[in-house]
């Protein structure tokens, strides 16, 4: 996506973040969480390591591993991918692939400890969505294919998923409960609602579903599917340019545009909705998920709420997914959209170069939080990465952004 001197750019502030996230200050001790801590930076590092020389990124990746192996083994950590042990062995797999590929498998454990809590009861009181829910543990076990007992998670999350689903004359959704919103979400909407986005809601669904119903046809992921896709669609309401998908649905919602954003908001429903629309071959979705997309490319700045350049709800997000989504369409002005939100997160990152890793220069902050993947610099590093380097950004199916489980194989 970036050549010549963005290029450079690109791979200057890569090695920059690199640098400074490798100093002992860049290693969150006791978080060893996917989306914040040591294992997301472990995967950050294996991508460094393959696309650029001389920062001594594999070692570092495996240093980073080897500490969030170290906090599963002493403490007890929820199942969620983002936050829990699904994410270290999600990151391991995904580290092993670039460093290892020949080493020795270390999740089988995680597997066996992961099949027993899905065949538990009261998933219908739990998250369902990608972050904290049953989509994100079935987006680790689709990691594991070809693995029989990863085949059986998936079967599984989709049985959750099925019995946890309402239905009405739109579709399939599933519904958020009070309790399990948080913050201003839990006084906004005190009856609960439905979330349309992709980090904790129905269009986070989508593309597993999309990847389940062709590995198991004969399950009720293809049927889910297509009514879940049929409910977020009916529920786009009026935009400047054109149909867009708010926050949520619920009794006093407000149903407006949402930000630009991977975690809500079009750019990130057009990319999920594009990938499962190549999965299940759905023409007709694939056409309105590029509207949408081109729709989101062409919302002006000052409009689109960005304000910093993580990945979540940044610049650098912003970056991805217009990329990834060029990638798959070849619509020029997702390609134009692509660029210029990568080089206003080159632009963000180079004004506080000095205090890439953390901290502020002279009270500015800098533009993202934290050092982790999802809203930290690893996250953005791992964007300008995939813009300037050959590399496959294979990292980006915690992300949900391209095709899940594309090779249905594993190490054995």
């Amino acid at each position: 996506m970036l050549d010549g001197f963005a290029r450079e750019r690109a791979l200057r502030v890569a090695g920059r973040l690199g640098a400074h996230l490798g100093m002992p200050a860049g290693v969150d001790g006791g978080d060893a969480s996917l989306s914040n801590g040591s294992s997301g930076l472990a995967v950050f590092f294996a991508f460094l390591d393959q696309a650029c020389q001389g920062y001594d990124a594999g070692v570092r990746a495996m240093r980073c591993l080897e500490e969030a192996v170290g906090v599963l083994a002493t403490a007890p950590l929820p199942p969620s991918l983002y936050s829990g042990f699904t994410g270290v062995a999600w990151a391991a797999q995904v580290v092993a692939e670039v460093l290892d590929p020949e080493g020795e498998d270390r999740n089988d454990a995680i597997d066996e400890a992961l099949l027993a809590l899905l065949r538990r009861r009261g998933w219908d009181r739990a998250h369902y969505d990608l972050v904290f829910g049953l989509v994100g543990l079935g987006v680790y076990a689709l990691e594991r294919l070809p693995r029989p007992v990863a085949l059986d998670c998936v079967d599984l999350v989709i049985g959750h998923l099925a019995s946890r689903a309402s239905h009405d004359d739109a579709g399939a959704y599933w519904w958020t409960v009070p309790s399990l919103l948080s913050g201003p979400n839990r006084e906004a909407y005190p009856d609960g609602g439905v979330d349309l986005g992709v980090a904790h809601g129905v269009a986070g669904v989508i593309p597993f579903l999309a990847r389940a119903a062709t590995l198991l046809p004969e399950s009720a992921a293809g049927t889910l599917l297509k009514g879940a896709v049929r409910w977020l669609l009916a529920h786009a309401v009026a935009g400047d340019g054109g149909p867009t998908i708010p926050y949520f649905v619920a009794e006093g919602a407000e149903l407006g545009p949402a930000r630009s954003a991977w975690c809500y908001g079009d750019p990130g429903v057009a990319a999920v909705l594009l990938v499962a629309a190549r999965e299940a071959r759905e023409s007709a979705w694939e056409e309105i998920a590029t509207g949408l997309a081109v729709r989101a490319a062409e919302r002006p700045v000052e409009t689109s709420g960005v304000t910093d350049a993580g990945f979540c709800h940044g610049s650098a997000g912003l970056g991805h997914l217009f990329n990834r989504m060029y990638q798959m369409t070849g619509e020029r002005k997702l390609a134009d959209a692509a660029r210029f939100w990568l080089q206003r997160t080159l632009e963000v990152c180079e004004a506080a170069e000095e205090a890439i890793g953390g901290g502020s220069v002279e009270g500015r902050p800098v533009p993202w939080s934290g050092r982790g993947v999802l809203e930290g610099a690893a996250g953005v590093g791992l964007v300008l990465l995939a813009a300037s380097t050959p590399v496959e950004p294979a990292w980006d199916r915690m992300f949900l952004v391209s095709r899940l489980a594309p090779r249905a194989a594993g190490r054995r």
